[in-house]
């Protein structure tokens, strides 16, 4: 394994301490590229407090939805600004993670071959404080 590159079953450290607290999802956008070009774009946009993830000082977060009503405690790393979420796998994709004052992005974006195409699927959160 060359130097740098870290799977998740590696990963021993501890979340980013300025992730803990609760953060409201804003939106969410699922895109698929097929060689270059979008062939699936989905945006959800959220109401106040109807999706929240609170990350904990435990290594968790706690994703809320629904307003409430549905409650997931998923096991939650990071890597430098790699997040992971959920459980361990060595090839778990991570989340790039960009925080700038109250807002948090959080980019996850993989690659696939299917029918000898290429797939780019990718998944941006925006929360916010």
């Amino acid at each position: 394994m060359s130097a740098g590159i870290h799977t998740y079953a590696q990963n021993k450290s501890a979340l980013d301490q300025r992730l803990v607290g609760k953060w409201k999802v804003i939106s969410k956008i699922e895109t698929d590229k097929t060689d270059g070009k979008i062939t699936e774009s989905d945006k959800e946009l959220y109401k106040a407090n109807e999706k929240t993830y609170e990350f904990t000082k435990k290594n968790t977060v706690i994703i809320t939805q629904g307003f409430g009503k549905h409650k997931e405690e998923l096991p939650a790393v990071s890597d430098g600004s790699k997040l992971f979420i959920g459980k361990p796998n060595k090839n778990k994709t991570p989340y790039l993670v960009n925080l700038q004052q109250n807002k948090l992005t959080l980019l996850k974006t993989e690659t696939k071959t299917k029918k000898g195409r290429t797939i780019v699927e990718t998944e941006e959160v925006l929360l916010q404080r």
